[in-house]
């Protein structure tokens, strides 16, 4: 098993967006990641960014309103696609991709992908094309619905790689436990925004409080069990806890 952390650009965002009960005028910079996994059954690619559209017409994709609390800061090379060259790889040698959730800039990515195959949460897919104002960008939604696997619940991807069903943030939510050499990497995608948000009393954004804490109890007792969590939107994490970046690969 083998996992990269694949940076795909950053906003500039105002903190209220990551915690609604904060007061608005704290501007915070938030990177976005998205995950690749080298395992026995295949590359697998855990979220894939944020569209093209994101970055050329961000005002026309998210709203003009939205825009200066959540301003994107893309480059083209940012793009998924741009970012699998920098590993010598094409959208096409990915054998399965995976959404933690339909969020344009977790599913925006997968314009990159048509031919692949996607696997995503039954009850998030299901709200996502029902809520376009909660999913602004469709490209999370493949032309082909063959080629999309609907989980209900934990899920195990491959041997040492294990969707963990975390709704709250979103209905459908799910993070990943990947299973090194070193011990276990939790990846908590939007279940948990940075270190600060790791505690049930500074949940950030959600659809359902009550979803939400309970995912968070669990994924709090996978750290206590030895799990090393990475946080999606974390500006610090990276340098404070010396994690490396794609072209890096852990073991």
């Amino acid at each position: 098993m083998k996992l990269a952390i694949i940076p795909v650009g950053h906003f500039d965002s105002d903190y209220s967006v990551l915690s609604p009960d904060a007061p608005v005028g704290q501007r915070v910079h938030i990177p976005v990641y998205t995950y690749l996994l080298d395992t026995n059954q295949g590359l697998i690619l855990f979220d894939t960014g944020c569209s093209n559209e994101c970055r050329i017409d961000p005002a026309g994709l998210l709203g003009a309103e939205m825009v200066p609390l959540l301003t994107p800061k893309l480059a083209p090379e940012d793009h998924i696609e741009g970012q699998l060259k920098r590993l010598n790889l094409t959208p096409a040698d990915i054998d399965l991709v995976v959404n933690s959730h339909c969020h344009f800039d977790h599913a925006g990515g997968n314009e990159a992908f048509p031919t692949n195959h996607f696997g995503i949460q039954k009850t998030e897919y299901e709200a996502a094309l029902e809520d376009r104002e909660a999913y602004p960008d469709l490209a999370f939604k493949p032309a082909d619905t063959a080629r999309i696997t609907l989980y209900e619940g934990d899920t195990d991807l491959a041997p040492g790689a294990t969707l963990v069903y975390t709704p709250g943030h979103t209905l459908g939510h799910q993070s990943l436990l990947v299973e090194l050499n070193d011990g276990p990497v939790l990846i908590t995608s939007d279940a948990v925004y940075t270190r600060g948000h790791f505690s049930l009393d500074h949940i950030g954004a959600s659809k359902s409080l009550e979803l939400a804490r309970a995912s968070m109890t669990r994924l709090l007792d996978l750290a206590r069990d030895g799990a090393r969590p990475f946080f999606s939107h974390d500006a610090e994490q990276v340098a404070q806890e010396g994690w490396k970046l794609a072209p890096y690969w852990y073991e």
